[in-house]
């Protein structure tokens, strides 16, 4: 595989993930190996706030109106997290949904692990081992429960599952396929009752399951070679460019990275190319990045989904927008579900390989 540069001496990349599977001790947000529950980690991370409806209010003439038909969804009394609301919306308390985890570590015996909150405090997602895991080599992916809380008036409480590399804390989410029904389930009172019991261990079943299913598709991109630079180019340019970039790629006989040199635009495709390198450049300097993983992976189909995930969980938008990419990692598969199309793609051509 050719270099993107030939480089000296460079800085390494500021690494900022959050998430953090290392067991290096209780952090604010990371607590592997504690074996906590859904309202430990709540507390710990800071999150154990309570929201509330207010009526809204506004000014005319110098007098205060106070509106009887909307409301302010109101964060301990001090910020309002979102306006414009009426008394249909109910809203789910951060330690309501804490006690329904407690319930899954009572009856199933998980741990929560990670807590998170983001989009100006509009979402909360709690983060349960599951004990499911595979590896490929020294790679390891461990399988996790998400429960997600939202204050934002419009989207539903949630529980998916999720799988997340150890090295690089890239995720990739597969949803419960009845997580229609049981969205409905926990959006309004909750009844800790045989019913309940028997539908924990069903999510942790199917939690199970998909991890099964991850794993069958990481060994099928493992077990095919990229041997070109070309190969690994088509892929970049499949899942992030467009008809007329292909066409353009093709007809100049597939290039290698040169091929970008005379475009411009495209940044997510070079960003890609550098990180199978384990570079990134930024403001006219290349830098180093770290824990891309890339040191327990060959250079298989893989580790270029691996590239694909680690740029949407920690690169994408920016050093500073940590926030949009939690949001985009816990509630869809990356921006536009992109990892879901990353996974499709290196499939295809690992299976034409």
């Amino acid at each position: 595989m050719v270099e993107m540069r030939n480089m000296t001496k460079i800085e390494n990349y500021t690494w900022g993930s959050l998430l953090d599977l290392t067991g290096k001790g209780l952090s604010q947000f990371n607590a592997v190996g504690e074996k906590m529950n859904c309202s430990q980690i709540m507390r710990n991370a800071g999150l154990d706030w309570q929201v509330q409806m207010t009526p809204a209010q506004s000014t005319h003439d110098d007098k205060t109106i106070t509106s009887n038909k909307f409301f302010n969804l109101v964060k301990d009394n001090k910020e309002i997290l979102v306006g414009g609301l009426t008394n249909q919306y109910h809203p789910m308390q951060n330690e309501k949904l804490a006690e329904l985890g407690d319930y899954f570590s009572k009856k199933v015996k998980i741990n929560f692990e990670h807590c998170f909150s983001y989009d100006n405090d509009k979402a909360i997602t709690f983060l349960a081992n599951t004990n499911g895991s595979f590896n490929i080599g020294d790679d390891v992916v461990k399988n996790y429960l998400m429960f997600n809380n939202f204050h934002t008036g419009r989207d539903k409480t949630k529980i998916n599952t999720t799988n997340i590399s150890i090295w690089c804390s890239n995720t990739y989410m597969q949803a419960l396929k009845d997580n229609d029904q049981f969205m409905l389930a926990i959006t309004h009172r909750i009844e800790f009752n045989s019913d309940l019991e028997n539908l924990v261990k069903n999510k942790i079943d199917l939690a199970l399951k998909s991890n099964e299913e991850y794993k069958e598709q990481a060994l099928a991109l493992d077990s095919k070679e990229i041997k070109s630079d070309q190969d690994l180019l088509k892929y970049f340019i499949l899942v992030y460019g467009d008809k007329e970039l292909f066409a353009e790629f093709e007809k100049h006989g597939k290039k290698d990275y040169s091929f970008f040199n005379g475009l411009s635009g495209h940044q997510q495709i070079k960003r890609c190319y550098g990180i199978w390198n384990d570079t990134i450049e930024t403001n006219g300097k290349i830098y180093k990045l770290q824990n891309t993983g890339n040191h327990v992976r060959r250079n298989t189909y893989w580790k270029a989904f691996n590239v694909t995930t680690y740029l949407e969980d920690h690169l994408r938008g920016g050093v500073d927008n940590q926030s949009a990419r939690l949001k985009n990692t816990f509630t869809s598969n990356g921006l536009g579900n992109v990892k879901t199309k990353a996974m499709n793609v290196a499939l295809e051509l690992a299976k034409a390989a």
